[in-house]
């Protein structure tokens, strides 16, 4: 038997993601980043009650270490993330009361839903400035 110098098993660079998959693993993405985002202040409260740092230390660091566009970038992210987990997850609701479900009506409701992501958020960065 000759030695073929080929894979066991298929790459995943022969397959060609599917939209509905990408945006799937993306929602579960956001939902992990909105948890953390949502727990993350109480264990920073927390950590500042119970550490022996000054106050003038915290001043320090909210006036001059953060800066405004650093909270800005921060604000967008945020509200991005969340924007695209709300839409992605009523286009899940459609999908649980078979509206949208084949393929076709799948594409354009993913173009549909970047599309008014995107301009969301454009419209909250001109709002914010």
């Amino acid at each position: 038997m000759r030695n073929i110098n080929r894979p066991i098993s298929p790459h995943l660079t022969i397959y060609n993601p599917q939209k509905a998959s990408i945006f799937s693993i993306w929602h579960r993405i956001s939902g992990v980043i909105m948890f953390v985002l949502i727990i993350s202040p109480f264990f920073l409260l927390h950590s500042i009650y119970f550490s022996h740092m000054t106050i003038f230390l915290a001043h320090f660091l909210v006036h001059y270490v953060v800066s405004d566009w650093f909270l800005f970038s921060c604000k967008l992210f945020v509200i991005s993330i969340f924007l695209y987990h709300i839409s992605n997850g009523i286009r899940h609701l459609l999908w649980d009361v078979v509206i949208h479900v084949n393929t076709i009506n799948m594409y354009k409701d993913s173009n549909i839903l970047l599309f008014l992501a995107f301009i969301i958020i454009i419209a909250q960065f001109c709002v914010s400035f």
